[in-house]
């Protein structure tokens, strides 16, 4: 059977990336990190034999159980971010479980971005939000994880986009070191009644080393693949 490798990662980081794309830490706590995570190999193993009724089965089932799970949770929001999100274009992002037809835009995103078969431009559109929100404030900044500078960047307008009621969007900047020696990216936007506001993303374990950071995530998460 073909190696499942993603652009630009192994096969251990590969299946790590789509195992915490799929199972946030609240799901991983309640399916259990072993089962989420085997559930993840048989996912990855119905695309790569060319399986797509059972890689949408998979899918479909899980997301009627995760669907009760999630109903009483507060809905998404600057304050409330999803865990996870992939793009296929940089533009619009898709939030597992959440978007509609998510399980065909996966498929899709395998297709291109497998190594497998071909590169998928020259980034892996994975995003994490690991902390932080509603980012109004450098204290309540956005943390997000992503393999490399333009899907961080991405990412930090696909929640603007999704979550914010604005109207015109102002400057973005990269702001310096604070007194504590932290790094933010600052968006400035006018909201729908002319207001001002600022949103701020801190990027002090990301700017300029994205690869890096990504890769650290990855492996701080893999301690379940001692087998593998």
């Amino acid at each position: 059977m073909p190696e499942f490798v993603l652009h630009d990662l192994n096969a251990r980081e590969s299946l790590v990336a789509v195992w915490l794309l799929l199972f946030s830490p609240s799901l991983r706590q309640h399916f259990g990190p072993e089962w989420s995570l085997e559930w993840t190999r048989r996912l990855i193993r119905a695309f790569v034999v060319g399986d797509h009724d059972e890689f949408s089965g998979l899918y479909s089932r899980l997301s009627a159980d995760i669907c009760s799970i999630h109903s009483p949770s507060p809905s998404l929001s600057m304050a409330n971010p999803p865990w996870s999100m992939v793009s296929l274009d940089l533009m619009v992002g898709l939030i597992p479980w959440v978007s509609p037809l998510f399980d065909k835009m996966l498929l899709l995103l395998f297709a291109e971005g497998a190594a497998m078969e071909k590169h998928f431009g020259e980034v892996l559109p994975f995003a994490f939000v690991l902390s932080g929100g509603p980012g109004e404030s450098r204290e309540t900044a956005i943390r997000i994880c992503a393999p490399n500078a333009p899907v961080r960047a991405s990412a930090e307008h696909w929640l603007m986009r999704a979550f914010l009621s604005r109207r015109d969007l102002g400057l973005h900047a990269t702001l310096g070191d604070d007194s504590v020696r932290r790094k933010f990216s600052m968006h400035a936007y006018t909201d729908r009644e002319g207001s001002k506001g600022r949103v701020f993303f801190e990027t002090t374990q990301s700017f300029g080393r994205e690869k890096e950071d990504f890769r650290e995530f990855l492996y701080s998460n893999a301690h379940h693949l001692s087998n593998t």
